[in-house]
Order: C-alpha cells, then sequence, then structure tokens
C-alpha cells in the first residue's frame, strides 16, 4: 500500500489525516462507538459463554473457502450479505470465532455432515464475533452460513464506504489492515488465505467490479442487476476489494506476458482522464516481470479510482488509487503528478509479487510487503525511466528514513505486534523507508543478481502462500552461499540506526581505517549510545593518482579497514560509498572539510547527497555548530544538479520557525529571499518551451522557498494576480505551478482573497479543484482567517476526509498553530467522533510543531488519556512528545548559533537562472 499527500510541507501530518467524516455512520442498536464489536440479535446461550479470543484467532479452525453475496446500493446507507464458508475443525472445540465489526447479524447456520442447526452469536472481546453450536463440535469439516446487515460509511474510508460523484453515489473498499471485519463476517488475518467468489446484486444503472473477472450478469426479477466474479486465487480478507456505482472503463494495452485485460475504472463520464495510467500499467507490469522471473500471477488487472482514498493499495485484480493521483483532466496534466503515478503504480504492482503472490504471516513481517515495494519502486525505475535519477531519489529516501529511525519511540522493522494499535502503527517510515533502505544496502553487500536470485527462489517456495522473515532470510542465504541473518537481523530486530565514526592513520606501511560504531542519538536523546549491527560498509578514497575502493562487514564496537591498493596516503575517505549503507557517518572536521569543498568533485551524486544529509545529521546530534552547516547554503543555492539542490535543502529544516525567535522571523525570510529569490524570480512562474524536466520540477519548489516561506514582494503580487484569474479560468496556471502559485497567495493573503476561494470552494462541484480550494484556504495564516477555516469543520455539510488539511495545515506554522491547536482542545469529542476511527490519533500532531516546556507539559496532560483510546495513539503521541523534548534541546544547544547566523550579514554567490 503506497499513502500520498496533497501538501509535501506537510507530508507526515496530511498522511495522518487523509480521511474524516461528514455525519457520523448510524450505529447498530445496542452497540456505541465505544463498543464496536458486532450486533447480535441473540446474546442468550444454551451454556456459559466461551472464552473470548485476545488479538489472534484460535488456529484450530480454518477456512478453506468464501462465497459472499451483497445486495448493496450505493445511495443507501446500508447494505444486506450472506456469507458461506467451509471451515476445517483441527481439534474439539465449544464456539467458531471470526472477526465481525459494526455487523448485524440475522442468520447464523452450521452445516455437518448434512445436518443444519442454528447457532447462537455471541460478542467477544473487541472485534471477536462468537457462534455457539448446540454440542460442541468435533474436528472435521463444516459449513457456516451467516446472513448479515453491514454499513457503507460517509466517516470512513475504512471497511465498506460511499461518496458521491458529480450527483451519482458510488460504494468502494479498502480492508488493509483490519477493515475486512467490516463488510464479512470472517478470518480477518492474513494467514487466513483461501479462495473467495463474490456475487453483488445491485441497482439498474451500476456496475461492480472486484478481485477476478466477470463471469455472468443478468437482470434481477426484483430490478436492477445481478454480477456473479470468478473465485479468486488464494487470498486473505485484506486483500478482497470492489466497487459499486455508475463506471466507465478505459481499455489499456493488455498487460504482461499473458496479455491479462488491462482497464482504468474511473467515476462515470471521466474515462479519458486516465489515459496517462492506462499508457503506463502494461509497461510498469512488464518490467516487474522480467525483474521477478514469473508472469503476472494474476486473470485481470483493472486500476480502479477512488476518491477520498489516502494512497493506493495493491489487490490483486483490482490496484486502487486515490482519484486526484490518477484522473486529470485533457491539457491540465503536470510531470509531478505523472511521475508520482509511475512512481506508486510500479510500489503497487510489485506487490502482485511481494504480498499477493506471496503473503506475510501475521503483521510483525509487514515489511516483506511494504518494504519490499519501496526498494522495488527505484530498481525498477533505474531500468524504465533512466532519466529520473531514482537510484538518487533513493539515496534521499534513506536520509528521511534515518532521521525518523532517530527517536526512540522508533518501532523497529520487524515490531512484534501486542496490540491492534501495533497494527496500525506499523503503517509507517521505518517499515517503508528504513525496510527498503536496508534491503538496497545488503544487495549491495551481496550483488545485485545474487539478490535477484534469492528473490526469485523466495517467491518460487512459498507462491500463493505465506511466508516470514526466516523464510526470506533463508532464500537469500541459500543463493549467497553464505548465513545473511546475522546481518539483515541486526537491522530488523533492533530499532535505531548506526552512527560509523571514520578516521584515516597512514602511520603505517599501509594506510588503515579506524571504524566504530554506536546508535546514533540526535541531541536530547533519552537512548543509550552503547548499540552494536552487522554493518556492511564500503569506503572509498582518493588521492592525485586515482580512487579506490575497500568493503567489510563492521561487527562489534570497532574494527580496522586495511587500504592495501592505495599508493599512498589518501587525501580523502569516505566511509560510504555510493551511499548505500544504511548508517549516519561522522569524520574528523578536517576530512569533511576536503569532502564538502574542493574533493567533492571527486563524489559521485549519491555519494554528495548522502554526505548532505549526514552533515545534517551531525548538527542535530550536537556534533557541528549549526551555523557552519547553513553556511553550505549561498554556495548550494545555485546548484545545477536537481538531486543534490533538493538534498541540501534538508539543511532548511534547522531553520524553521519554531527554532527561533520572534525577533528572528523576519531574518530567516530574508535569508530565504536573498538565497534563492533571484533563481525563482529568473524561472518564474510561466514554462518555457524545450525547458528540461529537472527545471519543470525545480521551478515549484524554488517558488515555494522565496515566494511562500520568504514573502519575496514581486511573486507574491504576481502569485496573487494568478489565483484570481485562475479561479474565472483553471489554464490561467500552468498545471505544474496551480499548487504552488495558490500556496503562494494564500500565505500572504488578505480577507478578500480568502473571501473568494471560499466562496468559490462552496460552489465547486468537480472534487479535485474542490481539494485544490480547499488546499489553497488551507495556507493562510491570518488567525482570524484561520479561525473561519476551522469552522468549517464543525459543519455537517463538509467532508472531513476532504478538508483535514484546513486544521493540520494551520497546526504546522508558528503563525497560526495557537488557532489550531486551541480549536482542537476545544472541540476534541466533536472531531473524534467525526473523524475516521484510525485517524483520531493524528489530533496530537496539532501540538507537535511547538518547542517549548510550557507546551510540551500541557499536550502530555491534555492528550495521554485521550490517545490511549484512540486506535493506535499511545506509540503517536510518544513520538510527538520525543519530538518536541528533541526540538527543545536543539534549540537550547544551538539555538545562540542559529541566531548568530541568521543576524550576520553574507553575500550570496551569482547562480544560474537554472
Amino acid at each position: 500500500m503506497s499513502r500520498t499527500t496533497r501538501r509535501a510541507s506537510l507530508a507526515l501530518l496530511a498522511a495522518l489525516t487523509a480521511c474524516g467524516a461528514r455525519q457520523p455512520v448510524p450505529t447498530p442498536e445496542a452497540v456505541s462507538p465505544a463498543t464496536p464489536s458486532a450486533v447480535v440479535e441473540t446474546v442468550a446461550a444454551p451454556r456459559p459463554a466461551p472464552v473470548s479470543p485476545s488479538l489472534r484467532l484460535p488456529a484450530h479452525v480454518r477456512p478453506t473457502g468464501y462465497t459472499v453475496e451483497l445486495t448493496l446500493d450505493p445511495a443507501a446507507p446500508a447494505f444486506q450479505g450472506a456469507v458461506d464458508m467451509d471451515l476445517e475443525v483441527k481439534e474439539a472445540t465449544e464456539a467458531l470465532w471470526l472477526h465481525g465489526r459494526y455487523l448485524t447479524v440475522r442468520e447464523a447456520t452450521l452445516t455437518v455432515d448434512g445436518r443444519s442447526e442454528s447457532l447462537t452469536p455471541v460478542k467477544g472481546n473487541g472485534d471477536f464475533l462468537g457462534f455457539v453450536p448446540v454440542n460442541p463440535l468435533k474436528p472435521g469439516t463444516v459449513h457456516l452460513r451467516i446472513v448479515y446487515e453491514g454499513q457503507l460509511s460517509e466517516r470512513e474510508t475504512s471497511g465498506a464506504f460511499r461518496t458521491q460523484d458529480e450527483g451519482a453515489w458510488y460504494a468502494y473498499t479498502q480492508f488493509e489492515p483490519l477493515g475486512a471485519r467490516r463488510v464479512f463476517p470472517c478470518f480477518d488475518e492474513p494467514g487466513f488465505k483461501v479462495p473467495w467468489q463474490l456475487t453483488f446484486h445491485v441497482p439498474a444503472g451500476n456496475v461492480a467490479v472486484t478481485n477476478t473477472p466477470l463471469v455472468n450478469e443478468e437482470p434481477r426479477a426484483s430490478g436492477g442487476t445481478t454480477f456473479r466474479f470468478a473465485r479468486t486465487q488464494p487470498l486473505p480478507s485484506y486483500l478482497i476489494a470492489f466497487g459499486v456505482g455508475p463506471f466507465d472503463f478505459l481499455e489499456a494495452k493488455p498487460s504482461g506476458e499473458k496479455a491479462v485485460r488491462t482497464r482504468i475504472v474511473t467515476p462515470k463520464g471521466r474515462g479519458a482522464e486516465g489515459a496517462y495510467a492506462a499508457k503506463v500499467t502494461p509497461e510498469i507490469l512488464g518490467h516487474l516481470e522480467r525483474y521477478f522471473g514469473t508472469p503476472y500471477p494474476y486473470e485481470k488487472l483493472d486500476v480502479l479510482s477512488v476518491p477520498l482514498l489516502g494512497g493506493a493499495m495493491e489487490h490483486p485484480g483490482l490496484v486502487t488509487f486515490n482519484s486526484a493521483s490518477i484522473l486529470v483532466k485533457p491539457g491540465e496534466d503536470s510531470l509531478r503528478r505523472q511521475r508520482g503515478f509511475y512512481n506508486t503504480q510500479t510500489h503497487e504492482l510489485a506487490h502482485q509479487w511481494f504480498g499477493d503472490l506471496v503473503t506475510m504471516a501475521w503483521w510483525d513481517d509487514l515489511w516483506l510487503n511494504e518494504a519490499f515495494a519501496t526498494w522495488a519502486t527505484p530498481r525498477i525505475i533505474e531500468s524504465a525511466q533512466p532519466s529520473w535519477d531514482a537510484p538518487i531519489e533513493r539515496v534521499r529516501g534513506r536520509s528521511y528514513a534515518l532521521g525518523a529511525d532517530s527517536l526512540v519511540t522508533a518501532r523497529r522493522i520487524r515490531q512484534p505486534i501486542q496490540s491492534e494499535d501495533d497494527i496500525l502503527n506499523a503503517f509507517d517510515g521505518i517499515t517503508y523507508g528504513k525496510g527498503a533502505s536496508v534491503l538496497a544496502m545488503v544487495e549491495g553487500w551481496l550483488g545485485r543478481d545474487v539478490f535477484q536470485r534469492g528473490v526469485q527462489r523466495h517467491l518460487r517456495a512459498h507462491a500463493h502462500g505465506n511466508a516470514t522473515a526466516k523464510d526470506f532470510l533463508d532464500a537469500l542465504s541459500a543463493e549467497a552461499g553464505q548465513d545473511v541473518s546475522g546481518v539483515l537481523g541486526s537491522f530488523l530486530d533492533q530499532g535505531g540506526a548506526p552512527l560509523v565514526t571514520t578516521r584515516l592513520d597512514c602511520s603505517g606501511k599501509v594506510p588503515v581505517v579506524r571504524l566504530a560504531q554506536s546508535r546514533f542519538l540526535p541531541l536530547g536523546s533519552s537512548g543509550d549510545a552503547k548499540q552494536e549491527w552487522k554493518v556492511p560498509l564500503c569506503v572509498r578514497y582518493g588521492s592525485a593518482k586515482g580512487t579506490g575502493r575497500a568493503c567489510t562487514v563492521l561487527e562489534g564496537e570497532s574494527a580496522e579497514l586495511a587500504l592495501p591498493e592505495a599508493k599512498a596516503c589518501p587525501t580523502w575517505v569516505l566511509p560510504n560509498a555510493d551511499g548505500a549503507g544504511y548508517f549516519r557517518t561522522a569524520l574528523d572536521t578536517q576530512m569533511l572539510g576536503r569532502l564538502l569543498s574542493t574533493e567533492s568533485r571527486q563524489l559521485s551524486r549519491a555519494e554528495r547527497v548522502a554526505l548532505l544529509g549526514d552533515v545534517q545529521a551531525l548538527v542535530s546530534a550536537g556534533a557541528m555548530p549549526a551555523a557552519d552547516a547553513l553556511g553550505l547554503l549561498p554556495g548550494l543555492a545555485g546548484e545545477k544538479d536537481r538531486q543534490v539542490f533538493q538534498a541540501s535543502l534538508e539543511l532548511l529544516g534547522m531553520l524553521r520557525p519554531s527554532l527561533l525567535s520572534d525577533g528572528r522571523q523576519a531574518d530567516r525570510q530574508r535569508f530565504l529571499r536573498d538565497t534563492y529569490g533571484a533563481r525563482a524570480r529568473a524561472l518564474g512562474f510561466t514554462p518555457r518551451a524545450n525547458e528540461d524536466e529537472d527545471t519543470r520540477l525545480l521551478r515549484p519548489l524554488l517558488l515555494d522557498i522565496a515566494g511562500e516561506q520568504g514573502g519575496d514582494a514581486k511573486l507574491v503580487a504576481e502569485a496573487k494576480q494568478l489565483t484570481r484569474k485562475w479561479l474565472a479560468d483553471s489554464k490561467a496556471i500552468a498545471p505544474e505551478l496551480v499548487r504552488a502559485t495558490l500556496g503562494i497567495a494564500s500565505a500572504h493573503g488578505d480577507a478578500a482573497l480568502h473571501g473568494q476561494l471560499m466562496t468559490a470552494m462552496r460552489s465547486e462541484q468537480e472534487r479535485h479543484k474542490r481539494e485544490r480550494l480547499i488546499d489553497a484556504l488551507a495556507g493562510f495564516r491570518d488567525p482570524a482567517l484561520v479561525r473561519e477555516n476551522l469552522k468549517l469543520l464543525l459543519e455537517p455539510s463538509v467532508d472531513l476526509r476532504e478538508a483535514g488539511d484546513l486544521l493540520f495545515g494551520a497546526a504546522w506554522d508558528v503563525r497560526s498553530r495557537d488557532e489550531a491547536y486551541a480549536f482542537v482542545k476545544e472541540h476534541y469529542d466533536v472531531l473524534a467522533a467525526r473523524l475516521p476511527e484510525d485517524r483520531v490519533e493524528g489530533l496530537a500532531w496539532t501540538a507537535a510543531s511547538y518547542c517549548d516546556p510550557v507546551h510540551r507539559q500541557e499536550a502530555a496532560a491534555f492528550f495521554s488519556e485521550r490517545m490511549e483510546r484512540a486506535p493506535g495513539g499511545t506509540r503517536t503521541l510518544a513520538q510527538v512528545l520525543e519530538g518536541m523534548d528533541l526540538c527543545i534541546a536543539f534549540k537550547a544547544a544551538q539555538g545562540s548559533s542559529l541566531e548568530s547566523f541568521l543576524a550576520s550579514p553574507r553575500k550570496v554567490p551569482a547562480r544560474s537562472g537554472r
């Protein structure tokens, strides 16, 4: 699964709040939101109720297949279902336990040896739903039929939910990780992987789509249509998906070796908007087949546009995508959107092998799905789109993962699952980003060919089944001819990342690099630095006579790496060749200075990107004055290499407003204008003919820095003028600059502009443009205008699944955070009741931008009890509070260095407009 956001500057917050609610879903009788178990009509039992499971279902009853019929009208809030399941009972049992959430059971029948009996449903703990036969069941096979009713939610984007698009109603699903139980009584765990057969009864004018091809379509005597679909290959419940509505279908070229039918499925009248997706999807699938060495495993490939979805999801045969990611009107497309879709589609289609064909046995191995799909994306794009710099993007991604991993509260990649909260928390930057970076490091250590053979061996061994981390390690070890579990396991099963300290010693006959490792910890961390990994690393070194390379696996606290090929003492040493290692590096001041100045021309682009990330880390650890690192920015502001330039912007994080006194906020804006304004103004708001793609991608980035953040007067004035024109004519702004232009205008906008955008948003019927308008409104910083935005969140007609940025955009800026934070404290209960259940934890992030002990203490007091009630909230709050602690410590240690840097006049080097 891939998650995306609308504002890059609010990536973490937006990811936590990608969906919300319009109205609370009617709760079936006898169940309150605080008691989300399935509803049962009969609770009396002929004997004492059996003991409910906790966390996991018992292993002695397993399904062998499901047949499901759903009667569903997207325009109605309720649906009716009947599920037949064949079960294998391995041990005598008092009850059959399944999962069910917000389901009303109407009838439950058990058939054993041709004899049927009615079962008594009982409510277990949490989502456990039990069925008690008259007599205990003996080992053997049985058949269970359950007739029930469920809800199409307008609050959630989990389970089955519904929404309108240009007046028509649609129903969609998102089951990963725990949503299938909202739609079917089932064994809702990844280890229960069996075939499913689905049938839908829907009103006239609607079409149903699901994982498999349609085998029969016929009119119903009572009106409407019945759609019966082929049985699936073995799948866990979380990979089942469907959509119902008046869809259009855009045929793409058949995909893969088997030439499977491929379609883009869109809301009515919007098929043409899926043209780019239709073009590239078969191409991507072909690249993946060649890497994995086996054809696409399923019978068809539909790609379904889903409004309000927080990203995309890899269901076999029915991949789902957020509508704004997959659809665009002709003439309104942008390079950034196309690349975003291509990257995400590569991720989702990689899951067809890692996740779908071979599925994790339990949620502690979610990384076997998500880390692999994240790792596979740049590996495939490297050959499919070589000009996109995917290997350099990977190194930048590694730096972000290392940042998340610096928290003591960060999860392990393979985190033990002790509660449902742990399952929800598993979809984070550690599982995706760290997991992918560690896989890339291991691939570099073993060699690409060995790693690829290990991947293919693993897939062959466990096709259509489940697998564990040990299974994958065994496959890799078999191909590598050595045990890889020590190296990979040391990164999978403990949190944090190494800091590798390097010192060059030329006192002997052969130059030696002295290596030491500890855990990287930022200022203020409570972690223990005495932690060790088995770290594969390669050192690159050079002199006037050339460059060399030496590799080792660092085990233990320290080691020596001889450089026997060096003809003389190297003039420079880089301990992370190609940026391939998942670790931070620390060099002595003299060596670091060489690498950042005269010797930087000896480094590859990937190495320069990795080194800049490590510089930022050294500052965060207190090993380097902030002013010294920030002093690199004027020289990098004109950097023509887009990847290196973007990596340098990590250093700007040290100048975030929460770290500065009120008196230095204007100095920060001045620095941004002086450093980046000339280049941004030279590029301007109008793309030029025959521009290279890097220039097109850099333009909105520079406009944001100099215009939105820096307040450059010329850029602000032009952005406001263009925004007013765009309100009347959507072609007034180049598609790739709409977000940046509206962002500049709103960040410096007045009440008049706010009123124009608000009026337009309220009347706009087309969802994508409405979302753009909401995004623009979220950019206003005047406290009075922010309060007007926040009032919208209390209006029943406003869908919080669209409007969440109005709150979280304000919370992340020092000029508006007080209004957002006060709003959450005043209206917490209302917001928690309307937000999707698994997104309530996001409310804690409204305190995250504060950087002082008073707000830290206040946030802990306000949120502690509330987050205990929110799914996944305990860990979320722990990370928010740790982030505040680290910010306070950094500000205390480096604040004076930041202030002195901004206070000092400096000459900015001349630079190219490119």
